[in-house]
């Protein structure tokens, strides 16, 4: 099978969920074709990040990056449907020596590439979808650039063989916003490669801990884009109905531009007990996630909530909204807790209900880790998405040959 995987991110070029889903994705592919696959798969991506134009990644994995114009923020749409029809003819070169079976994109920004190629070259198109437009902006459309992406949202589900959805609750948006049938979606979930996570001793743990909190506060962690749907303005607003109770109690906000929240927080009163750190590292994020006490993901929308995965495999304990495909992977007192989404209230219950057991905490947090160890592997989920590819592929060929 050779397959052509057109992702708008791919390694060093990593800003969300998306690029980081690729990126360990496509090593479990690799590890599954040295078992004795017959998988050999292009992988054409942005070179936004810079990094070698071709790369050979083992015998059967090559990655080209092409290098586009850059992106227009107030032209968005239509600069990255013009970047598609580049990445399309770059496409048609790689084709030229040996035809492809199928074509696998990721989400909006490289389905008209997909479109495109799928027509000339009569073969499948797989998409993953990680996240919605409409969903994103919690049901509505608020601007044109937000209409054009779900028509080309809605183009792509039309157009693709099947779907991907990474999660249960968005095989349901698939189905109420493009009335995509059941039978052309397949749930295949996220996963955490936990070797690629940054694991830290015990002693640095506490060092770090005592730095953050040197007179033994409790310390609460947010790490995630800083845009109202990742719901950090929510959390904020908590911790003004936590600290009467819990006068120890520390918030460290990580995430580009999180200090944008210090005006809120200065408005709640609840200032002093904020740090706003701005950027970090995965392994400083990491790290954190093993001295904090839980970490806080009060998203409004989330798709699927891999971040919720990371700090579960790294032993931290997680307050999640329920909310999208996050309340699938958390799941209430069993692996984390949960609280309504948009509620400082439901915020400040749930770390009163954490920190006033600790032995309840401790249960939640080996359930969470062997969870993620079993159920999130990505070795699993390689082993699906090549099933997924060969069934395409077969069921492609029966037509041609009937």
């Amino acid at each position: 099978m050779r397959i052509l995987l057109i992702s708008w991110e791919y390694p060093p070029y990593v800003v969300g969920g998306m690029g980081k889903h690729v990126a360990e994705l496509v090593p479990a592919l690799e590890k599954l074709n040295q078992k004795g696959g017959e998988l050999r798969i292009d992988i054409l991506t942005t070179r936004y990040g810079g990094h070698r134009a071709v790369e050979k990644v083992d015998e059967s994995t090559t990655v080209y990056r092409v290098q586009l114009p850059a992106v227009e923020p107030f032209d968005h749409y239509n600069s990255v449907i013009a970047n598609n029809h580049l990445l399309a003819d770059k496409a048609r070169k790689l084709a030229r020596s040996d035809a492809y079976d199928l074509i696998h994109c990721h989400d909006w920004l490289t389905i008209t590439a997909g479109n495109i190629l799928k027509h000339e070259w009569k073969v499948p198109l797989l998409l993953t979808v990680h996240a919605t437009e409409r969903g994103r902006h919690q049901g509505h459309l608020p601007s044109d650039t937000s209409r054009q992406i779900h028509q080309v949202e809605w183009q792509g589900c039309y157009e693709a063989w099947k779907v991907i959805a990474c999660s249960d609750y968005m095989r349901g948006e698939l189905e109420r916003y493009f009335g995509v049938p059941q039978d052309k979606i397949v749930t295949i979930p996220n996963g955490v490669e936990r070797r690629l996570l940054h694991s830290c001793s015990h002693e640095e743990a506490e060092a770090l801990r005592k730095r953050h909190a040197p007179n033994g506060e409790n310390l609460l962690f947010f790490v995630g884009r800083i845009t109202p749907e990742k719901g950090l303005q929510v959390l904020v607003r908590a911790m003004a109905q936590l600290l009467p109770k819990y006068p120890k109690t520390r918030l460290l906000a990580a995430g580009k531009n999180s200090e944008q929240l210090l005006s809120l927080a200065d408005e709640m009163g609840v200032a002093h007990a904020c740090d706003f750190l701005g950027y970090i590292s995965n392994k400083e994020r990491d790290h954190l996630f093993q001295a904090a006490d839980a970490a806080i993901l009060p998203s409004l929308y989330e798709p699927f909530g891999i971040v919720a995965l990371e700090a579960m495999a790294l032993g931290c304990n997680v307050i999640a909204s329920d909310v999208g495909g996050l309340g699938e992977v958390v799941q209430h007192e069993h692996n984390g807790l949960t609280v309504l989404p948009n509620d400082a209230q439901s915020i400040a219950w749930a770390v009163d209900r954490l920190l006033a057991d600790p032995a309840a905490a401790a249960e939640r947090r080996a359930v969470a880790q062997n969870e993620v160890a079993t159920r999130y592997n990505w070795n699993s989920i390689a082993e699906k998405t090549v099933m997924l590819y060969g069934e395409i592929i077969n069921a492609r060929q029966q037509i041609v040959w009937e």
